[in-house]
């Protein structure tokens, strides 16, 4: 009996636990893969990951040169 009291105590523990995490912010949006957005930029920066533009020798971000 106490070892069913005890399950049923941690059981409650989990969920309360799972059900009391801060959910993800709506209307944000990731982007994952190559392409371009919206904002004129180009593929990111192969060392940080930094959106930059065709135009760029090198990334705004970290200063890496290109090519």
């Amino acid at each position: 009996m106490l070892e069913m009291a005890f399950a049923t105590f941690l059981v409650t523990i989990a969920l309360v636990a799972i059900g009391g995490r801060p959910r993800a912010a709506r209307g944000t949006q990731s982007v994952f893969g190559f392409g371009t957005t919206s904002d004129g930029s180009d593929l990111p920066c192969p060392w940080c990951r930094a959106q930059t533009s065709e135009s760029d020798d090198h990334c705004p971000n970290c200063g890496q040169r290109f090519g």
